[in-house]
Protein backbone atom coordinates (compact mmCIF):
# COMPACT_ATOMS: atom_id res chain seq x y z
CA UNK A 1 0.00 0.00 0.00
CA UNK A 2 2.89 2.34 -0.91
CA UNK A 3 1.09 5.97 -1.53
CA UNK A 4 2.94 7.39 -5.23
CA UNK A 5 4.88 10.61 -5.97
CA UNK A 6 4.13 12.25 -8.89
CA UNK A 7 5.53 13.47 -11.94
CA UNK A 8 5.01 17.54 -12.18
CA UNK A 9 3.84 19.55 -15.30
CA UNK A 10 2.19 22.08 -15.46
CA UNK A 11 -0.82 24.08 -16.98
CA UNK A 12 -0.02 25.12 -20.48
CA UNK A 13 2.97 22.90 -21.36
CA UNK A 14 3.60 22.12 -24.68
CA UNK A 15 1.29 19.29 -26.00
CA UNK A 16 5.05 17.92 -27.06
CA UNK A 17 5.86 17.87 -23.77
CA UNK A 18 3.63 15.05 -23.05
CA UNK A 19 5.07 12.61 -25.54
CA UNK A 20 7.00 10.71 -22.23
CA UNK A 21 3.63 10.32 -20.91
CA UNK A 22 1.76 9.60 -23.78
CA UNK A 23 0.05 6.13 -22.84
CA UNK A 24 -1.35 7.15 -19.63
CA UNK A 25 -1.72 11.61 -19.72
CA UNK A 26 -2.38 11.59 -23.39
CA UNK A 27 -5.00 8.43 -23.83
CA UNK A 28 -6.57 9.57 -20.77
CA UNK A 29 -7.31 13.00 -21.67
CA UNK A 30 -8.43 12.61 -24.74
CA UNK A 31 -11.06 10.01 -24.08
CA UNK A 32 -12.12 12.37 -21.34
CA UNK A 33 -12.46 15.27 -23.58
CA UNK A 34 -10.12 17.16 -21.55
CA UNK A 35 -7.63 19.66 -22.03
CA UNK A 36 -8.05 20.89 -24.89
CA UNK A 37 -5.08 18.96 -26.95
CA UNK A 38 -6.57 18.89 -30.57
CA UNK A 39 -7.44 22.62 -31.13
CA UNK A 40 -4.23 23.93 -28.69
CA UNK A 41 -0.85 23.86 -28.78
CA UNK A 42 -1.15 23.90 -24.85
CA UNK A 43 -2.23 21.73 -22.34
CA UNK A 44 -5.47 23.56 -20.51
CA UNK A 45 -5.49 21.43 -17.37
CA UNK A 46 -4.52 21.60 -13.63
CA UNK A 47 -4.95 18.60 -11.64
CA UNK A 48 -4.15 15.12 -10.77
CA UNK A 49 -4.36 12.08 -13.20
CA UNK A 50 -3.41 8.96 -11.62
CA UNK A 51 -3.06 5.33 -13.11
CA UNK A 52 -2.56 2.38 -10.54
CA UNK A 53 0.61 0.90 -12.53
CA UNK A 54 2.14 3.59 -14.17
CA UNK A 55 1.66 6.20 -11.13
CA UNK A 56 0.62 10.01 -10.92
CA UNK A 57 1.64 13.13 -13.19
CA UNK A 58 -0.13 16.09 -11.67
CA UNK A 59 -0.34 19.61 -13.87
CA UNK A 60 0.49 22.47 -11.74
CA UNK A 61 -1.16 25.94 -12.41
CA UNK A 62 0.94 28.19 -14.51
CA UNK A 63 3.99 30.14 -13.85
CA UNK A 64 4.21 27.81 -10.27
CA UNK A 65 6.80 24.48 -11.08
CA UNK A 66 10.06 25.37 -10.19
CA UNK A 67 12.12 21.88 -10.98
CA UNK A 68 12.72 21.44 -7.53
CA UNK A 69 10.81 18.11 -6.69
CA UNK A 70 10.34 18.70 -2.59
CA UNK A 71 9.06 22.18 -3.72
CA UNK A 72 7.09 21.40 -6.46
CA UNK A 73 5.64 18.27 -4.44
CA UNK A 74 4.32 20.99 -1.50
CA UNK A 75 3.11 22.99 -4.50
CA UNK A 76 1.02 19.96 -6.06
CA UNK A 77 -0.19 19.26 -2.08
CA UNK A 78 -1.47 22.45 -2.27
CA UNK A 79 -2.88 22.91 -5.51
CA UNK A 80 -5.18 19.63 -4.83
CA UNK A 81 -6.22 20.96 -1.84
CA UNK A 82 -7.01 23.98 -3.48
CA UNK A 83 -9.46 22.17 -5.81
CA UNK A 84 -10.91 20.26 -2.97
CA UNK A 85 -12.00 23.14 -1.56
CA UNK A 86 -12.96 24.85 -4.30
CA UNK A 87 -15.03 22.25 -5.65
CA UNK A 88 -16.95 21.86 -2.35
CA UNK A 89 -17.30 25.58 -2.40
CA UNK A 90 -18.76 25.70 -6.10
CA UNK A 91 -21.04 22.98 -6.52
CA UNK A 92 -24.44 22.70 -5.47
CA UNK A 93 -23.76 20.01 -3.37
CA UNK A 94 -19.87 18.83 -2.13
CA UNK A 95 -19.66 15.91 -4.28
CA UNK A 96 -21.68 17.49 -7.45
CA UNK A 97 -19.44 18.43 -10.83
CA UNK A 98 -19.04 21.94 -12.33
CA UNK A 99 -20.05 21.05 -15.66
CA UNK A 100 -17.70 23.77 -17.11
CA UNK A 101 -14.71 23.66 -14.66
CA UNK A 102 -14.20 19.75 -14.50
CA UNK A 103 -14.62 17.58 -11.33
CA UNK A 104 -13.33 19.31 -8.28
CA UNK A 105 -16.02 17.89 -6.65
CA UNK A 106 -14.83 14.73 -6.55
CA UNK A 107 -11.41 15.90 -5.12
CA UNK A 108 -13.26 17.48 -1.95
CA UNK A 109 -15.30 13.91 -1.56
CA UNK A 110 -11.77 12.02 -1.28
CA UNK A 111 -10.52 14.72 1.35
CA UNK A 112 -13.58 14.26 3.22
CA UNK A 113 -13.36 10.59 3.38
CA UNK A 114 -9.75 10.69 4.25
CA UNK A 115 -10.32 13.34 7.16
CA UNK A 116 -13.29 10.97 7.97
CA UNK A 117 -10.75 7.87 8.33
CA UNK A 118 -8.00 10.33 10.14
CA UNK A 119 -10.58 11.03 12.64
CA UNK A 120 -12.34 8.63 13.25
CA UNK A 121 -11.02 5.15 11.59
CA UNK A 122 -13.11 2.53 10.45
CA UNK A 123 -16.89 2.55 10.46
CA UNK A 124 -18.43 0.42 13.87
CA UNK A 125 -21.48 -0.21 15.06
CA UNK A 126 -21.96 -0.93 18.83
CA UNK A 127 -23.81 -4.40 19.30
CA UNK A 128 -25.18 -6.76 21.83
CA UNK A 129 -23.83 -9.98 21.43
CA UNK A 130 -25.63 -13.08 23.34
CA UNK A 131 -23.15 -15.17 25.11
CA UNK A 132 -23.64 -17.66 28.11
CA UNK A 133 -22.20 -16.90 31.43
CA UNK A 134 -19.87 -14.06 30.22
CA UNK A 135 -21.63 -10.50 30.55
CA UNK A 136 -24.62 -9.26 32.07
CA UNK A 137 -27.69 -11.45 32.92
CA UNK A 138 -30.33 -11.76 30.89
CA UNK A 139 -32.62 -13.60 33.56
CA UNK A 140 -35.86 -13.68 30.81
CA UNK A 141 -34.01 -15.36 28.66
CA UNK A 142 -32.23 -17.96 31.41
CA UNK A 143 -35.23 -18.55 32.85
CA UNK A 144 -36.64 -19.72 29.44
CA UNK A 145 -34.06 -21.76 28.16
CA UNK A 146 -31.55 -22.98 31.33
CA UNK A 147 -32.51 -25.82 33.59
CA UNK A 148 -32.74 -24.79 37.17
CA UNK A 149 -31.65 -27.08 40.18
CA UNK A 150 -33.30 -27.10 43.16
CA UNK A 151 -31.35 -25.34 45.98
CA UNK A 152 -30.69 -26.45 49.50
CA UNK A 153 -33.70 -24.40 50.19
CA UNK A 154 -35.68 -25.28 47.68
CA UNK A 155 -35.15 -21.80 45.16
CA UNK A 156 -34.14 -22.79 41.81
CA UNK A 157 -30.82 -22.35 41.18
CA UNK A 158 -29.25 -21.72 37.79
CA UNK A 159 -25.68 -23.53 36.59
CA UNK A 160 -25.33 -21.60 33.30
CA UNK A 161 -26.89 -17.52 33.19
CA UNK A 162 -27.66 -16.76 29.84
CA UNK A 163 -26.35 -12.97 28.87
CA UNK A 164 -25.34 -10.73 26.51
CA UNK A 165 -22.25 -8.06 26.25
CA UNK A 166 -21.51 -5.24 24.21
CA UNK A 167 -19.24 -5.31 21.25
CA UNK A 168 -18.42 -2.92 17.79
CA UNK A 169 -18.52 -4.86 15.48
CA UNK A 170 -16.55 -3.30 12.29
CA UNK A 171 -17.23 -6.61 9.75
CA UNK A 172 -20.40 -4.84 8.28
CA UNK A 173 -19.85 -4.29 4.87
CA UNK A 174 -19.87 -0.24 4.97
CA UNK A 175 -16.53 -0.79 6.73
CA UNK A 176 -15.86 -2.95 4.94
CA UNK A 177 -16.28 -1.13 1.29
CA UNK A 178 -14.77 2.22 3.65
CA UNK A 179 -11.42 0.30 3.97
CA UNK A 180 -11.31 -0.83 0.85
CA UNK A 181 -12.06 2.48 -0.78
CA UNK A 182 -9.48 4.44 1.48
CA UNK A 183 -6.98 1.85 0.52
CA UNK A 184 -7.40 3.09 -2.48
CA UNK A 185 -6.83 6.82 -1.88
CA UNK A 186 -4.06 6.28 0.49
CA UNK A 187 -2.04 4.72 -3.10
CA UNK A 188 -3.51 7.54 -4.97
CA UNK A 189 -3.71 10.40 -2.71
CA UNK A 190 -1.39 10.09 0.75
CA UNK A 191 1.06 12.59 -0.98
CA UNK A 192 -1.36 15.63 -0.73
CA UNK A 193 -3.53 14.22 1.96
CA UNK A 194 -2.96 13.55 5.68
CA UNK A 195 -3.61 10.98 8.06
CA UNK A 196 -4.52 8.31 6.67
CA UNK A 197 -0.64 6.45 6.98
CA UNK A 198 -1.18 6.74 10.93
CA UNK A 199 -4.26 4.33 10.78
CA UNK A 200 -2.70 2.04 7.75
CA UNK A 201 -2.80 -1.27 10.35
CA UNK A 202 -6.86 -0.79 10.54
CA UNK A 203 -7.23 -0.86 6.65
CA UNK A 204 -4.78 -4.00 6.20
CA UNK A 205 -7.27 -5.97 9.07
CA UNK A 206 -10.24 -5.28 7.76
CA UNK A 207 -11.71 -7.86 5.06
CA UNK A 208 -12.02 -6.74 1.08
CA UNK A 209 -15.92 -6.99 0.66
CA UNK A 210 -17.15 -10.21 -0.73
CA UNK A 211 -18.07 -8.50 -3.82
CA UNK A 212 -16.52 -7.53 -7.18
CA UNK A 213 -16.04 -3.82 -7.10
CA UNK A 214 -17.95 -2.65 -9.62
CA UNK A 215 -21.01 -3.70 -7.32
CA UNK A 216 -20.24 -1.94 -4.55
CA UNK A 217 -22.42 1.48 -5.23
CA UNK A 218 -25.57 -1.02 -5.71
CA UNK A 219 -24.47 -2.62 -2.60
CA UNK A 220 -24.46 0.51 -0.58
CA UNK A 221 -27.75 1.94 -2.87
CA UNK A 222 -29.39 -1.35 -1.17
CA UNK A 223 -27.98 -0.36 2.24
CA UNK A 224 -28.55 3.27 2.51
CA UNK A 225 -32.49 2.78 3.17
CA UNK A 226 -31.88 1.17 6.80
CA UNK A 227 -29.03 3.34 7.80
CA UNK A 228 -29.72 5.86 10.62
CA UNK A 229 -26.85 7.29 11.98
CA UNK A 230 -25.65 10.49 10.04
CA UNK A 231 -22.12 8.96 9.73
CA UNK A 232 -22.66 5.67 7.95
CA UNK A 233 -25.42 7.75 5.84
CA UNK A 234 -22.51 10.02 5.17
CA UNK A 235 -20.11 7.38 4.30
CA UNK A 236 -22.54 5.55 2.42
CA UNK A 237 -23.34 8.85 -0.11
CA UNK A 238 -19.76 9.67 -0.62
CA UNK A 239 -18.90 6.23 -1.26
CA UNK A 240 -21.38 5.47 -4.21
CA UNK A 241 -20.34 8.71 -5.30
CA UNK A 242 -16.34 8.05 -5.42
CA UNK A 243 -17.00 4.61 -6.60
CA UNK A 244 -19.44 5.81 -9.77
CA UNK A 245 -16.91 8.62 -10.56
CA UNK A 246 -13.46 6.46 -10.49
CA UNK A 247 -15.44 3.41 -12.26
CA UNK A 248 -15.86 5.75 -15.66
CA UNK A 249 -12.33 4.10 -16.27
CA UNK A 250 -12.11 1.00 -17.19
CA UNK A 251 -8.67 0.58 -17.07
CA UNK A 252 -8.87 2.41 -13.11
CA UNK A 253 -7.22 5.54 -14.59
CA UNK A 254 -8.65 8.47 -12.09
CA UNK A 255 -9.09 11.87 -13.11
CA UNK A 256 -9.22 15.20 -11.24
CA UNK A 257 -8.98 18.45 -11.95
CA UNK A 258 -9.97 21.20 -13.58
CA UNK A 259 -9.71 22.24 -17.83
CA UNK A 260 -9.93 26.29 -17.19
CA UNK A 261 -8.06 26.67 -14.05
CA UNK A 262 -8.76 30.58 -14.36
CA UNK A 263 -11.94 30.77 -12.12
CA UNK A 264 -10.23 29.05 -9.36
CA UNK A 265 -7.38 31.76 -9.98
CA UNK A 266 -9.99 34.51 -9.91
CA UNK A 267 -11.37 32.87 -6.71
CA UNK A 268 -8.45 32.77 -4.68
CA UNK A 269 -7.36 36.06 -5.20
CA UNK A 270 -11.03 37.30 -3.92
CA UNK A 271 -10.69 35.64 -0.92
CA UNK A 272 -7.13 35.59 0.38
CA UNK A 273 -6.14 39.54 -0.86
CA UNK A 274 -5.24 41.27 2.04
CA UNK A 275 -7.97 44.05 2.38
CA UNK A 276 -7.71 47.66 4.62
CA UNK A 277 -9.80 47.75 7.63
CA UNK A 278 -12.05 50.86 5.85
CA UNK A 279 -13.06 48.41 3.03
CA UNK A 280 -16.48 47.77 4.02
CA UNK A 281 -16.92 44.73 0.86
CA UNK A 282 -19.95 46.40 -0.96
CA UNK A 283 -21.77 44.38 -3.32
CA UNK A 284 -19.82 46.59 -6.21
CA UNK A 285 -21.38 44.95 -9.75
CA UNK A 286 -24.98 45.58 -7.89
CA UNK A 287 -24.30 49.16 -7.80
CA UNK A 288 -22.36 49.91 -11.39
CA UNK A 289 -24.27 52.02 -13.70
CA UNK A 290 -26.27 49.16 -16.33
CA UNK A 291 -26.73 49.07 -20.31
CA UNK A 292 -30.56 50.31 -20.77
CA UNK A 293 -32.63 49.92 -24.37
CA UNK A 294 -35.08 52.67 -24.89
CA UNK A 295 -38.06 51.93 -26.49
CA UNK A 296 -39.38 53.86 -29.50
CA UNK A 297 -43.09 53.71 -29.34
CA UNK A 298 -43.09 53.69 -24.92
CA UNK A 299 -39.88 55.45 -24.42
CA UNK A 300 -39.44 53.14 -21.57
CA UNK A 301 -36.37 51.68 -20.54
CA UNK A 302 -35.49 48.18 -21.42
CA UNK A 303 -32.66 47.09 -19.22
CA UNK A 304 -30.18 43.97 -20.14
CA UNK A 305 -30.55 41.57 -17.78
CA UNK A 306 -26.64 41.58 -16.94
CA UNK A 307 -24.11 44.16 -16.18
CA UNK A 308 -20.59 44.86 -15.57
CA UNK A 309 -18.90 41.97 -13.25
CA UNK A 310 -15.62 43.33 -11.97
CA UNK A 311 -13.37 40.62 -10.59
CA UNK A 312 -12.40 42.21 -7.06
CA UNK A 313 -12.65 46.01 -5.82
CA UNK A 314 -10.47 46.90 -2.81
CA UNK A 315 -11.42 49.95 -1.27
CA UNK A 316 -8.67 51.75 1.41
CA UNK A 317 -9.02 55.06 3.09
CA UNK A 318 -7.18 56.88 -0.28
CA UNK A 319 -9.60 55.37 -3.20
CA UNK A 320 -10.34 52.28 -4.53
CA UNK A 321 -8.54 49.69 -6.77
CA UNK A 322 -10.01 47.66 -9.54
CA UNK A 323 -8.32 44.12 -9.78
CA UNK A 324 -8.66 41.98 -12.60
CA UNK A 325 -7.42 38.40 -11.85
CA UNK A 326 -5.96 37.46 -15.04
CA UNK A 327 -4.47 34.01 -15.40
CA UNK A 328 -1.97 34.43 -18.30
CA UNK A 329 1.54 33.93 -18.46
CA UNK A 330 2.13 38.06 -19.08
CA UNK A 331 5.63 37.43 -20.27
CA UNK A 332 4.97 40.44 -23.52
CA UNK A 333 2.28 41.87 -25.44
CA UNK A 334 1.70 38.53 -26.82
CA UNK A 335 1.07 36.38 -23.76
CA UNK A 336 -0.79 39.32 -21.86
CA UNK A 337 -4.36 40.46 -22.17
CA UNK A 338 -6.09 41.85 -25.29
CA UNK A 339 -7.59 44.93 -26.23
CA UNK A 340 -11.06 43.58 -25.44
CA UNK A 341 -10.03 43.25 -21.82
CA UNK A 342 -8.09 46.08 -22.09
CA UNK A 343 -10.84 48.54 -22.94
CA UNK A 344 -13.40 46.27 -20.26
CA UNK A 345 -10.99 47.22 -17.50
CA UNK A 346 -10.72 51.09 -18.57
CA UNK A 347 -14.62 50.72 -18.73
CA UNK A 348 -14.85 50.13 -15.24
CA UNK A 349 -12.51 52.60 -13.52
CA UNK A 350 -15.70 55.48 -15.64
CA UNK A 351 -18.55 52.85 -14.30
CA UNK A 352 -16.85 52.94 -10.47
CA UNK A 353 -15.93 56.67 -10.54
CA UNK A 354 -20.39 57.73 -11.05
CA UNK A 355 -20.79 55.48 -7.76
CA UNK A 356 -17.72 57.30 -5.65
CA UNK A 357 -17.41 60.36 -7.10
CA UNK A 358 -19.42 63.25 -6.01
CA UNK A 359 -20.14 66.35 -7.76
CA UNK A 360 -17.97 69.31 -6.59
CA UNK A 361 -15.44 67.33 -4.49
CA UNK A 362 -11.97 66.01 -5.73
CA UNK A 363 -12.14 62.96 -7.43
CA UNK A 364 -11.27 59.55 -5.82
CA UNK A 365 -8.04 57.75 -6.89
CA UNK A 366 -9.29 54.70 -8.76
CA UNK A 367 -6.49 52.53 -9.87
CA UNK A 368 -6.75 49.52 -12.19
CA UNK A 369 -4.60 46.43 -11.70
CA UNK A 370 -4.10 43.26 -13.72
CA UNK A 371 -2.92 40.52 -11.31
CA UNK A 372 -1.10 37.71 -12.86
CA UNK A 373 0.49 34.46 -11.41
CA UNK A 374 3.79 34.42 -11.09
CA UNK A 375 6.84 32.12 -9.28
CA UNK A 376 8.14 34.94 -7.56
CA UNK A 377 6.46 37.96 -7.19
CA UNK A 378 8.16 39.88 -10.15
CA UNK A 379 7.01 39.67 -14.21
CA UNK A 380 8.41 42.07 -17.14
CA UNK A 381 5.42 43.96 -17.70
CA UNK A 382 4.99 47.26 -15.67
CA UNK A 383 1.57 48.20 -17.14
CA UNK A 384 -1.01 48.81 -20.13
CA UNK A 385 -1.55 52.20 -21.48
CA UNK A 386 -2.79 53.87 -24.17
CA UNK A 387 -0.74 55.93 -26.64
CA UNK A 388 -1.12 58.03 -29.51
CA UNK A 389 0.10 57.37 -32.62
CA UNK A 390 3.13 59.23 -32.57
CA UNK A 391 3.77 57.34 -29.51
CA UNK A 392 3.17 60.35 -26.62
CA UNK A 393 0.63 59.10 -23.99
CA UNK A 394 -2.82 59.78 -24.03
CA UNK A 395 -4.97 61.99 -22.18
CA UNK A 396 -6.17 60.90 -18.31
CA UNK A 397 -9.17 60.06 -20.22
CA UNK A 398 -7.25 56.56 -20.66
CA UNK A 399 -5.58 56.04 -17.20
CA UNK A 400 -2.79 52.82 -17.34
CA UNK A 401 -3.91 49.50 -16.08
CA UNK A 402 -1.00 48.19 -13.44
CA UNK A 403 0.13 45.14 -14.08
CA UNK A 404 1.12 43.22 -10.84
CA UNK A 405 2.50 39.73 -10.05
CA UNK A 406 1.55 37.91 -7.44
CA UNK A 407 2.75 34.35 -6.16
CA UNK A 408 0.91 31.23 -7.10
CA UNK A 409 2.02 29.67 -4.19
CA UNK A 410 1.31 32.25 -1.76
CA UNK A 411 -2.11 32.58 -2.98
CA UNK A 412 -2.50 28.56 -2.99
CA UNK A 413 -1.02 28.54 1.15
CA UNK A 414 -3.66 31.22 2.06
CA UNK A 415 -6.75 30.00 0.52
CA UNK A 416 -5.96 26.55 1.42
CA UNK A 417 -5.50 27.70 5.24
CA UNK A 418 -8.10 30.27 4.78
CA UNK A 419 -6.37 33.12 4.99
CA UNK A 420 -6.31 36.60 3.43
CA UNK A 421 -2.17 37.01 3.96
CA UNK A 422 -1.89 37.86 0.22
CA UNK A 423 -0.36 41.19 -0.55
CA UNK A 424 -0.77 43.14 -3.74
CA UNK A 425 2.69 44.92 -4.43
CA UNK A 426 3.40 47.93 -7.28
CA UNK A 427 6.06 46.23 -9.53
CA UNK A 428 6.88 49.93 -9.96
CA UNK A 429 7.94 50.22 -6.74
CA UNK A 430 7.96 46.94 -4.67
CA UNK A 431 8.23 48.35 -1.57
CA UNK A 432 5.02 49.85 -1.91
CA UNK A 433 2.22 48.16 -0.79
CA UNK A 434 -1.22 48.47 -2.49
CA UNK A 435 -3.15 47.67 1.32
CA UNK A 436 -3.17 51.08 3.57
Amino acid sequence: MRPDRPVFLSDRDPVAALDRHADTVLTAMRERGIGRLDDQKTVHYCGLIHHPEKGAVVFLPREAKTGNSDVDLETASLTMRALARFGAETSKRDFEDDGEAGNPGALSVIKRLADDFRDRGLFSERIRQQTRNAGKPDWTRTIKRELAMPGHRGQPVFTDIQTSRATRSTDALLAQIQAAVVREIHVAHAWWLSGTSSRRQELLSCPRPPFPRTNWARKLDALLPSLYSGRSIFLAEYLRFYLRETRKSSDGMFVFGVSDFHSVWETMLRETILRSPHDRRRNWNSELPKPVYVLRETGKDDPRSRGMQTDIILEDNSGYTIVDAKYYAAKSAESAPGWPDIAKQMFYEKALREVVDIAGEPANRVDNIFAFPSNNCDGPLVSAEIRRADGASASTTFPPIKCVYVSVRDVLGSYVSGAQGVVLIDSENPAHSRVD
